[in-house]
């Protein structure tokens, strides 16, 4: 009940009593007349009536205009003094209360100015403590991330109900690309990886349930550390070898799970070059088994008839050449097939062309004592193996420079309409390419598995081809061009350019969380929240305005994921008017081509999955949703919070509900104001600062505070 009602319903009460106890006076005196006294009266009641009324009536005003005065200097402040003062202690200790109604209460705000001052130096000191606490505790914690990121494999570190609590890097890279690849109609959707969120949205369940239940029978029978080892199949059709371990802890002297550890390593590639090793070499020994035995059948017959007829000897040797020729043709293959197989087992990266030459160059320089120079176009990227590649060229650096007396060369990286181009020139120049040739096709290197791999092959994995370059005097050989296809359109690696030196994050107070809680019961401060906004093409979701931008974040267990978002523009299919385009500043133009809202809120859908719809004036956000269920195929069932009923209920008498006003009262910087994601992360820090006064407010749980909203003033509004 606002102060306003309060006020009316008070002055009402106080007018009724006033004419109710004048009435009953006036009851009460008549009845103790006579009947002579009464008609005595009777005559008189019409001259004496009028001025009682008035006197009750001025009585009233009166009255109520010390009420008001009541409520304006008193009770009304001191509501909002109390308000602002939770505030402070709660939300924002950098507020102060502005002095505001009579005197004693304007001496009262001083004083918790004074006291909050006060609190804030010795909140400051403790902070200091604690921050040093945790900066030891950050230390360690990056120690762990280090030592993550430094495996080669996907990471999932899981919780006893399969809820994730850390994932690295490789972990987000493969179910992102398998994310991609279920983007295809005839690809199941699958879920998407974020703290808190389940990894059986990922990976089937029953293999995993299986090697839990494996672990934990060998932790039962006495052995320390049990791993599990299994292979599973993946979206899009990858395959996935699985090493599963227990996170352990002591309970009662008693070693007890309380979560998983999953290592993920990702087999396709070589378990297809492994199965085309296989049909290679069993279609390659049928082959020669039957070429082999043509040709020993034709000699074992010429060795047997020495005088055998002229044209019997000809069938046989026409055999013997047949199948002579067989051979050379499938070992032919055999090497183009095992040439394949050896680029799918190879292992290249991406490199700054700069970086590439620089090492190359100083390599040569410092074995041969020759001059060396490079250049490098800005921006440009090689997608090879770089240790390969450097020893290739530094070994023909050698042979030049032995046989030819080479003293000087320069390397020259640039990019050619769709290709990348290198050339190699040397001075003084060569008379022959024989060489060249010789060093191209021989074998320079071994790797560990004793493969031999020379130039030409380095070459065919980057689908390169290599000419030579005429000398200045054009009689002989200067150097030599290498030129291959660009790995992406701009020279950029395929792949996530930024090194990765920690994990993507982690949770690991979610190792006290069960998955089975009631969500309704659930404190606010331990749900899993996705924040969300929209941009419109205007206000009336009813009439046929749609939706143009999509933003929204995570919050897991008080801590806003800014690296779990969608920041998605789409294309309306209709014209953006522009009084819209005034407030959020999209330029129509971006629009034509981007998802239509049918692609969009599925994805959103998933992203969204078992967590709470947050919004600021969610009924707007959420009528828009509604509308399009149909269209999209999917249906937001979630349970549904809005900051701005929030805002309402524990500050009913202070102005300013709106996202702006709420985060000037909470100290908070916007950014990106009137973009989806920038308003979805201001509503995200809002609602966080929502929860410890919500909580003063006795709402504990989601239960809680959805039917404190229903009793909001805002809670009527309709779209």
């Amino acid at each position: 009940m606002t102060p306003r009602t309060k006020y009316w319903l008070f002055l009402l009460a106080i007018i009724g009593i006033t004419f109710t106890v004048i009435g009953l006076s006036f009851t009460g005196s008549w009845h103790s007349l006579n009947v002579t006294e009464k008609d005595f009266v009777s005559h008189l009641v019409v001259k004496l009536l009028p001025f009682p009324l008035l006197g009750a009536l001025v009585l009233c005003l009166l009255i109520g205009g010390l009420v008001s005065l009541l409520f304006h200097f008193y009770i009304i402040p001191i509501l909002k003094l109390s308000e602002e003062t939770r505030l402070i202690a709660k939300a924002n200790a950098s507020y102060r209360v502005p002095p505001r109604g009579a005197r004693e209460l304007k001496f009262l705000a001083q004083v918790i100015n004074e006291s909050a001052d006060s609190s804030s130096r010795m909140q400051q000191d403790i902070n200091e403590q604690i921050a040093r606490s945790k900066a030891q505790i950050k230390e360690e914690r990056n120690r762990l991330a280090a030592l993550m990121s430094e495996i080669p494999h996907a990471v999932l570190v899981c919780n006893r109900d399969g809820q994730i609590l850390l994932y690295n890097n490789k972990a987000k890279q493969l179910f992102d690309a398998g994310q991609r690849s279920a983007n295809d109609e005839t690809e199941q959707p699958q879920g998407i990886i974020g703290l808190g969120r389940s990894v059986f949205g990922l990976l089937d369940r029953n293999p995993i349930a299986h090697a839990l239940e494996l672990s934990n029978r060998a932790l039962a029978h006495g052995q320390t550390a049990p791993i599990s080892n299994f292979m599973l199949s993946h979206h899009g059709g990858t395959y996935l070898r699985v090493n599963l371990a227990l996170v352990l802890a002591e309970q009662n002297e008693q070693p007890s799970m309380t979560g998983f550890v999953l290592t993920l390593e990702d087999m396709t590639a070589q378990i297809t070059a492994d199965s085309r090793r296989d049909s290679l070499l069993r279609s390659l020994t049928d082959d020669l088994q039957d070429a082999l035995k043509d040709i020993r059948d034709s000699i074992t017959t010429i060795l047997a008839n020495p005088q055998m007829q002229l044209e019997r000897l000809q069938q046989n040797r026409a055999t013997i050449d047949r199948a002579s020729q067989t051979l050379e043709l499938r070992l032919q293959e055999a090497r183009k097939d095992y040439t394949m197989h050896l680029r799918a087992q190879s292992k290249v990266e991406d490199i700054p062309g700069e970086s590439i030459l620089e090492v190359l160059t100083r390599n040569i320089k410092d074995r041969f004592n020759c001059q060396t120079s490079f250049e490098s176009a800005p921006g440009v990227w090689l997608k090879l193996d770089s240790y390969s590649f450097v020893q290739s060229l530094t070994h023909l650096a050698g042979l030049l420079v032995n046989h030819h007396h080479i003293t000087k060369f320069d390397f020259r990286l640039f990019a050619e309409s769709h290709y990348l181009c290198l050339d190699i020139r040397w001075q003084p120049g060569i008379e022959e390419a024989a060489q060249l040739d010789n060093w191209r096709d021989s074998p320079l290197l071994s790797n560990s598995r004793g493969e031999s791999f020379s130039f030409a092959s380095l070459l065919e994995r980057m689908a390169g081809k290599m000419n030579y370059l005429p000398d200045a005097g054009g009689k002989g050989f200067g150097g030599l061009s290498i030129r291959y296809a660009k790995t992406t359109e701009n020279g950029a690696p395929t792949i996530q350019s930024q090194l990765e030196h920690r994990p993507i994050s982690y949770e690991f107070d979610l190792f006290e969380q069960r998955g089975d809680a009631e969500m309704a019961q659930t404190p606010l401060r331990k749900l899993t929240f996705v924040v969300f906004d929209t941009e419109t093409t205007g206000l009336n979701p009813s009439e046929g305005d749609e939706i143009i931008q999509l933003g929204a974040i995570r919050i897991v267990n008080g801590r806003i994921l800014h690296h779990e978002t969608i920041d998605q523009l789409i294309d309306p299919k209709r014209s953006v008017p522009d009084s819209s385009v005034a407030i959020h500043g999209i330029d129509p133009a971006l629009l034509p081509g981007q998802p239509t809202i049918d692609k969009v809120l599925p994805i959103f859908h998933r992203f969204a999955e078992g967590a709470i719809l947050v919004a600021h004036n969610a009924a707007f956000d959420m009528r828009f949703l509604q509308l399009q269920e149909k269209k999209s195929g999917v249906r937001f069932d979630n349970p549904v919070l809005d900051t701005l009923l929030l805002s309402s209920i524990i500050h009913p008498n202070l102005k300013g509900h709106g996202l702006d006003g709420i985060a000037k009262r909470f100290n908070i910087t916007i950014v990106g104001r009137h973009t989806a994601l920038g308003d979805s992360i201001v509503t995200a820090e809002v609602l966080l600062k929502l929860i410890p006064l919500l909580e003063a407010h006795g709402i504990i749980t989601l239960e809680d505070a959805l039917h404190a909203s229903e009793k909001s003033a805002f809670a009527k509004l309709d779209y």
